[in-house]
């Protein structure tokens, strides 16, 4: 993992008066031996879901039901880097943009319900079969902390994930099928890998410095595939108490979380890249989305700014 100083808080760019930048640094890869090292490297890259399939205590398949326009227009995508740190998000199909004015607390639920985004360090044992996301931080408050643990089975370009059975013995089943590598420039190529948040900073037009504590923690990870994705989440998010969380504990965690992904081009004359976004925590319509950043590389630092 690398260090990164990154500068791209929607809320904050849309403050014409202001500046934003934050910094990431880098994040010692964890202790492994040969063996596990290339097992990550079997898992390392951009992997999008092809399917997602039921199977009951017998190991039958269950039917699917007929498919929704949330199913069909689902979309996600699970990066690995070889040094031991993984993202994935997962967005339904069909998701409606927030009213004027909004978002309403129903309106925060339906997106955190149609929207999943965690990350953090992983751990693989080959001999069990088994993968284990440590999760740094979630979309969910109360994920974080939480060590998924995942059945796989890794053949070729295909990659499936099995968690645990629920109580009645169903188990869901991921299918991953690997992104293939694009032709980027050797500019673009210094992006790709997976960079941690160290700072944020505000300005004024005349450089006067402003509070700045949006973020504490968090990845934007760059692929070789030509992806993108942002995970970032703010100091002392608070877990939900209730079950279900009230209107005011699923506000607090909307604003506390913030999450995009999609393509990413560079300009190299411009020093901007551009993060073209195909989906987030907050639902849109339409096209994607265009983010150009201003972007500066110092050592093992990335800087970048609206």
């Amino acid at each position: 993992m690398r260090g990164i100083v990154v500068v791209f808080v929607g809320s904050v760019a849309l403050v014409v008066s202001t500046a934003c930048q934050s910094t990431v640094v880098p994040v010692p890869a964890p202790v492994a031996d040969a063996s596990t090292e290339s097992i990550h490297d079997r898992f390392a890259g951009n992997w999008r879901l092809v399917r997602t399939e039921r199977f009951d205590a017998n190991d039958e398949l269950i039917p699917p039901s007929a498919p929704t326009p949330a199913s069909e227009g689902r979309l996600g995508y699970l990066m690995y880097d070889p040094a031991g740190y993984m993202g994935v998000v997962i967005m339904q199909g069909d998701r409606q943009p927030y009213a004027e004015g909004g978002p309403s607390a129903d309106e925060a639920r339906a997106a955190l319900r149609t929207y999943t985004s965690y990350f953090g360090p992983y751990t693989v044992d080959e001999a069990e079969g088994i993968i284990i996301h440590h999760v740094r931080g979630s979309r969910n408050p109360n994920s974080r902390g939480r060590d998924n643990v995942r059945e796989y089975e890794l053949q070729d370009n295909l990659l499936m994930l099995k968690p645990p059975r629920a109580a009645s013995g169903v188990q869901s089943r991921l299918t991953w099928e690997r992104v293939p590598e694009t032709e980027l420039s050797a500019e673009a190529r210094k992006f790709v890998g997976f960079w941690r948040i160290r700072s944020v900073e505000r300005r004024t037009a005349a450089g006067d410095s402003l509070p700045a504590t949006q973020y504490a923690d968090g990845y934007i990870t760059y692929t070789a595939s030509g992806h993108m994705a942002v995970h970032l989440m703010q100091p002392d998010r608070p877990r939900s108490e209730r079950s279900p969380p009230t209107d005011d504990e699923v506000m607090t965690a909307l604003r506390g979380y913030t999450s995009y992904f999609g393509l990413f081009s560079v300009d190299e004359a411009a020093q901007v890249v551009t993060h073209e976004r195909m989906g987030s925590t907050t639902p849109t319509a339409g096209r994607p989305t265009p983010f150009p950043r201003n972007y500066e590389f110092r050592d093992d630092t990335l800087i970048l700014s609206p």
